[in-house]
């Protein structure tokens, strides 16, 4: 039988220079917490994107970058190629290159999913830089209940492949279907992820979530899984009472 155990993340979630974020579900809001955590315990930190994010102060600009100066009282600074329409625009993968020479550790939002807790990726979607150490692969667990309409970013795509309806519900299956080399962990070098399953807190099915993180690790390969509501700080790991889960 599985349970949640309550766990530090950061040693699974730090252990690298250059950490990619995709999927959908909380990956800004997991990057800005670990980059804070960072922060915290003196490291030089930015949070890039190769889509966009927010522009959010700090930030600044690429080509107009200063670590020294960032270094002296900011230690966490958000940083795009420009600002367009409040947003901070992408940088080009091989630019996160530079970053990791000049920063302790570089966070990088590889994806957009325009707030929906799911994502099915486009052709030229996720952009992970080359050099990332380690790709996030989050997913909102509100989505359990809703339809695929209301869950998933590019849900059209989705259900080509699939031939399912916009009205059917995100069960377990489902969900468990989006962790697929198409979906969610297309692009996502098998050596090097973490699978964090957000907004814990939001979801209305909270005693399948053990059984369901456990699905999910089988599928993606047996990577870790953490279960978590970011905003509120809490972070779960999978704990098994007997052989077999």
């Amino acid at each position: 039988m599985w349970y949640l155990e309550r766990i530090d993340p950061l040693p699974f979630l730090l252990g690298e220079d250059v950490i990619s974020f995709v999927g959908g579900g909380g990956k800004t809001s997991l990057a800005e917490y670990l980059g804070q955590a960072a922060a915290g315990q003196g490291k030089l930190v930015v949070m890039t994107t190769t889509t966009h994010i927010w522009a959010k102060e700090p930030y600044t600009i690429f080509g107009d970058r200063d670590p020294e100066k960032s270094g002296k009282g900011r230690r966490f600074v958000r940083m795009g190629k420009s600002v367009e329409q409040g947003k901070l625009t992408g940088i080009d993968p091989g630019d996160v290159e530079a970053l990791r020479r000049e920063y302790d550790l570089v966070l990088v939002e590889a994806d957009g999913a325009k707030g929906l807790p799911l994502k099915y990726p486009a052709a030229h979607e996720p952009v992970i830089p080359p050099c990332s150490g380690l790709t996030v692969v989050v997913a909102g667990l509100d989505a359990l209940g809703l339809t695929i309409a209301q869950a998933v970013f590019r849900q059209e795509l989705f259900r080509r492949v699939t031939g399912l309806s916009p009205d059917t519900e995100i069960t377990a299956p489902v969900f468990v279907r989006l962790f697929e080399g198409d979906a969610l962990m297309k692009g996502v070098d098998r050596a090097g992820y973490v699978v964090v399953l957000n907004k814990y807190d939001a979801c209305g099915d909270r005693e399948s979530v053990p059984r369901l993180a456990a699905a999910v690790g089988r599928h993606t390969g047996g990577g870790q899984v953490i279960v978590a509501s970011v905003r509120q700080g809490e972070f779960y790991g999978l704990a098994s009472s007997g052989p077999g889960g």
